[in-house]
């Protein structure tokens, strides 16, 4: 495990020194164009902000079983989410942010109780609507609406074979250097394939981001997870906690923010659960196209 982190903490060096540096004059004094690249930072890690943007996010998570089972040995599950966010102007007061999720998967599953495979193919889609106040008088900030889970999986080892629907709420606090808040998610299975088992899962993100220096962050995303279908406590909780850093740069005119962030499970699931994720994420904001 030490070897996987400092591989973590080698790439985690190698993507972020490749971007510019800024003089001790700028750090001083920064450009209007820094200003707005640190608003653009400090709202590309809102829930409920109002820029588009295209999320591309490689996960990397070790599985492993405590009290043994398939994953006595750390077994690897990649997966990639393409998660663009689009708004739009409701009226002068609120405006809806849309966070449709497409996850890909290599995922293991045991075929034995000593051998495990591999399968590769799409997960099940997600979609979020969420309306919220396009501006506050107040550092705090609110947004509420539906949520659903669409069966696309490709493979019933990649997704849950059920329809679901279900609520989601975010609250943040932001100012200059800090964006902290919560942003939960509940699903509820309605239909489905009636062989598979019923759903009801919590997602709960939490996030608290520092900005050291304009256009930097330092902090940690992760996503708690209630499994309420569990009968046993110890199979139904992931807590995880975790450090990374973002940085928002430019490419052309484009900005894209990079993070890179190491997350470990100090309460998973006792017969297979996740014990780290090791995330990078890549950002372009780009122009409303409308």
């Amino acid at each position: 495990m030490p070897r996987k982190i400092l591989l973590f903490a080698l790439c985690c060096v190698t993507v972020f020194s490749i971007v510019p540096g800024r003089s001790a004059a700028q750090a001083a004094a920064p450009s209007p164009d820094q200003q707005d690249m640190q608003k653009l930072t400090q709202e590309s890690s809102n829930p409920i902000g109002s820029l588009w943007m295209i999320t591309n996010q490689f996960n990397l998570n070790l599985l492993q079983s405590p009290k043994g089972g398939p994953f006595r040995e750390e077994r690897t599950q990649f997966n990639y989410n393409f998660q663009p966010v689009l708004t739009f102007d409701l009226s002068s007061d609120y405006r809806l942010i849309a966070r449709p999720v497409l996850p890909v998967y290599n995922t293991p599953y045991p075929v034995s109780l000593k051998n495990v495979d591999y399968k590769f193919g799409l997960g099940d889609a997600e979609f979020m609507a969420m309306v919220a106040p396009s501006s506050s008088t107040s550092k705090f900030l609110f947004g509420l609406g539906p949520t659903a889970v669409f069966p696309t999986a490709t493979d019933k080892h990649l997704g849950d074979g059920k329809w679901q629907l279900g609520g989601a709420l975010a609250a943040v606090y932001m100012d200059e250097t800090w964006v902290v808040g919560v942003f939960p998610q509940q699903w509820w299975s309605v239909g489905g394939d009636p062989s598979r088992k019923e759903v009801s899962l919590t997602k709960a993100q939490y996030f608290i981001w520092y900005s050291p220096a304009p256009t930097w962050q330092v902090g940690m995303s992760p996503n708690v997870l209630i499994d309420w279908t569990q009968k046993d406590a110890d199979k139904a909780l992931t807590l995880p906690v975790g450090l990374g850093v973002a940085k928002l740069v430019k490419l052309g005119t484009l900005p894209v923010k990079i993070a890179a962030e190491a997350d470990y499970s100090v309460i998973r699931p006792r017969d297979a659960g996740t014990e780290w994720t090791f995330k990078l994420s890549i950002t372009p904001i780009i122009p409303k196209l409308f």
